[in-house]
């Protein structure tokens, strides 16, 4: 009887691909619009192979711990984003009986490009002994970069932040910047085991969390861009496996180097350090 249900069940689930596409045709039969680069009918067919590799902590596939409900919702929120697990632009992860979905680096960048199709990610890092100046126009707000210079020296310095530009509706676009207490905020949310990494790779980090940080400020604030059930996780900028322990406080960074900014005032050309 038992082996009875559990083959019932697996049936159950391997159908849940098909009854999410068909969900998602009557959803566009009502008007609802999928971006012009996505197929909705590959990408759940594609992650369903996808949800074949992944396990949780004991070693348990999907279909054995998860809930059929929980992977329609998942496959669901992953097609209204416009999004394929099987190419990495989100991640599926067992938490308990449950399948979730998370967008990962990529998966982010391509929503804002969908916004802004000319916007290219181009961040960088601030080290220890270089100086930004920035402004901010008193007209539109928008804050600008006035001068970075980066020095060979510093490469394999301490970092005290990092900024990248975000795209607007002005060409110019508008400068956005982490400090180092900003960016170590976001690095706490991962597993101890990551932060190794992090510290390693600080560059290519630094350069994930600005991108993920500054690319939730734009797909939250852009409500008809912002389909989907779930809430996005602000700083995701590291991959979580299925299974993963809680996340726990960062314990190996104690003193926190704040970056040395000058603000520059555009009408009297004062530069003020804080």
């Amino acid at each position: 009887m038992e082996e009875q249900k559990k083959e019932k069940a697996i049936v159950l689930k391997e159908n849940v691909g098909d009854e999410v596409i068909e969900r998602m045709n009557k959803l566009c039969d009502a008007g609802f619009i999928m971006p012009s680069d996505f197929n909705y009918v590959n990408a759940v067919k594609m992650t369903m192979l996808k949800l074949q590799e992944i396990t949780d902590k004991n070693g348990k596939s999907v279909n054995e711990v998860c809930t059929p409900l929980s992977i329609s919702t998942a496959l669901f929120d992953m097609c209204c984003k416009g999004l394929n697990a099987a190419l990495s632009q989100c991640y599926l992860i067992i938490r308990g009986d449950k399948l979730c979905i998370e967008d990962s680096y990529f998966g982010k960048i391509l929503r804002v490009k969908r916004i802004f199709p000319e916007w290219e990610p181009f961040p960088h890092v601030i080290r220890e002994g270089e100086t930004i100046e920035y402004g901010i126009d008193p007209d539109t707000g928008r804050t600008y970069l006035i001068k970075h210079i980066p020095d060979a020296k510093n490469i394999d310095g301490d970092f005290t932040g990092g900024y990248i530009y975000l795209p607007t509706k002005s060409e110019k676009g508008n400068l956005y910047i982490m400090s180092k207490k900003q960016i170590l905020t976001a690095w706490a949310k991962s597993s101890t085991k990551e932060h190794a990494t992090h510290k390693a790779f600080d560059e290519k980090m630094i350069s994930k969390t600005l991108i993920n940080s500054g690319c939730n400020m734009i797909i939250n604030s852009t409500p008809e861009f912002h389909a989907g059930m779930a809430e996005d996780i602000e700083d995701d900028n590291i991959k979580n496996t299925p299974g993963d322990a809680p996340d726990q406080e960062i314990t190996e960074f104690t003193e926190v180097i704040e970056p040395k900014f000058e603000k520059v005032n555009k009408n009297t050309g004062e530069i003020m350090e804080f």
